[in-house]
């Protein structure tokens, strides 16, 4: 499974399969976690909002023990805090978080850019570049709702790309937990319509680096691409990208 295909299990609530025989059968505590993920990353529970345990148990319909250990794994992975004898508040989208997040994967970006450009465009570069076309030439007809989702998924395949190239085990445990926090907050900033073409045009450029077999160009882009989305957040001059 490539680093890619990781995020995109855990953002749907699944475990990646282990792909051996003998793998151990679904805990309830796994399908709490899965439950509880899912409220967090489809924005049901948003980044500050707080929450009781005994919500957690009515809205995900599991009994209080497992909910309890899905909490524990949930604060754990830096998605929620636990408050005692009270509840559980979902992280924050505090500047030092939304910084730390973006600046974790402008470092894993920078990395699988420079590798993607070394060894040039394989066929999955080449149909994210169609698929970012495609949906540059839709927006500019007419930005939609269906557009600005499409958009958002363009945006995390290129990132998740981009990861891939890393090619690192550890790199990609990492780059998937903060993919989930990156998630969280996103929710409270969803994309507008007039960051969606900006955002495509930055990720053609970075593809176009790429195809040229320009490490330090794909570099520059993928940093030009950064500033430009913390700009978006707030952030005018960010001093790592």
């Amino acid at each position: 499974m490539t680093v890619a295909s990781v995020p995109a299990a855990r953002a749907a609530g699944r475990r990646p399969a282990a792909g051996r025989a003998g793998a151990r059968p679904r805990l309830k505590s796994d399908e709490a976690f899965a439950r509880l993920k899912g409220l967090l990353l489809d924005g049901a529970l948003r980044a500050g909002a707080f929450v009781t345990q005994q919500a957690l148990v009515e809205r995900m319909r599991m009994p209080m023990a497992p909910v309890r250990e899905a909490v524990k794994r949930a604060a754990a992975e830096g998605l929620v805090d636990v408050l005692p004898q009270r509840g559980v508040r979902v992280m924050e989208a505090t500047t030092q978080s939304i910084l730390d997040g973006f600046g974790l994967r402008l470092l894993v970006d920078r990395e699988g850019a420079r590798k993607h450009a070394r060894r040039g465009p394989g066929p999955e570069l080449a149909r994210l570049k169609r698929l970012h076309e495609t949906i540059l030439a839709e927006c500019r007809r007419g930005i939609t709702d269906e557009a600005i989702r499409r958009g958002y998924e363009a945006d995390w395949a290129l990132h998740d790309a981009l990861a891939s190239a890393v090619d690192n085990a550890l790199v990609a445990g990492i780059y998937a937990r903060n993919r989930e926090r990156l998630t969280i907050l996103q929710r409270t900033r969803p994309m507008l319509p007039d960051r969606v073409v900006p955002s495509l045009v930055e990720h053609l450029a970075i593809l176009a680096a790429i195809e040229s077999r320009d490490p330090e160009r794909a570099d520059a882009a993928v940093a030009a691409h950064a500033r430009q989305t913390l700009r978006w957040w707030g952030f005018l001059n960010p001093d790592f990208a």
